[in-house]
């Protein structure tokens, strides 16, 4: 409980302002760019130098979100900061690609098992079960996961690599709570929005239109919430007991 009053001292309406708007404005961007054409060359063209460009300001948005929870003084460039993030992007996605592999191979492990087990377990290791279990399994995995690079992400991202940077991080992986209550916020975002969007109180053509615009609105600003709170009890782990650092690079 302390450690969640100090995250929120550490959250500032600044810092969710900034995910609020800047994570709707690059869906907006990916949305954008996905309909530019590709039948000419300088379509082609233009649509790469967007990309890159939408990239870009991707990427700065969360190095400058995790500059201001972490402090101004960063000991690194905004280039090597950057590209630290992607990084961490680009390992998370290659190690998602396993634990998607496990999630292709659910059905078959559960029909396996459960055409091992004798008729009085089948009863309750069903083979619903079995997958439904497998698949929380491998939320948590997932979950784990991103517990596992966010603190470098922030670190790397928000200061540099240097100056105590390896403490910082290791500071994070030290606290049981931070990883306990980020499963349990990726858990709780992924339950609520998933009840969220299943809900369907409106009725006729303007109630529903009303229904998904305020559903999606509220599990939207719930996510980014509770993505936001993670990112502060990150912060303020990763600055507990940290070091004085060098002076900042220009």
């Amino acid at each position: 409980m302390k450690n969640l009053m100090l995250a929120f001292k550490q959250l500032s309406l600044r810092v969710i302002f900034l995910q609020w708007f800047g994570n709707l404005g690059a869906a907006v961007l990916a949305f954008l760019w996905l309909q530019i054409p590709d039948s000419h060359a300088w379509q082609f063209v233009f649509s790469m130098l967007s990309g890159a460009v939408m990239v870009f300001l991707i990427l700065w948005l969360y190095a400058y979100t995790f500059r201001t929870l972490l402090g101004p003084d960063a000991v690194a460039t905004l280039w090597q900061r950057l590209f630290v993030l992607l990084f961490v992007i680009v390992l998370g996605y290659v190690l998602l690609l396993g634990i998607d592999i496990l999630r292709s191979h659910e059905t078959l492990w559960a029909g396996y098992w459960n055409s091992k087990m004798s008729p009085g377990m089948r009863t309750f290791f069903t083979f619903q079960r079995l997958v439904q279990w497998q698949q929380i399994a491998n939320d948590v995995l997932q979950w784990l996961l991103a517990a596992l690079l966010l603190p470098i992400a922030v670190v790397g991202a928000g200061k540099g690599l240097g100056g105590g940077a390896l403490r910082r991080v290791r500071n994070v992986y030290c606290h049981y709570s931070y990883w306990l209550i980020t499963v349990l916020a990726a858990f709780a975002g992924s339950y609520l929005t998933s009840a969220l969007v299943a809900w369907t109180p409106g009725h006729g053509f303007a109630g529903e239109v009303f229904s998904v615009v305020a559903r999606f609105g509220l599990a939207y600003t719930l996510d980014i919430l509770l993505w936001c709170l993670v990112l502060a009890l990150t912060a303020v782990f990763a600055l507990r007991g940290a070091p004085v650092e060098p002076q900042p690079a220009p």
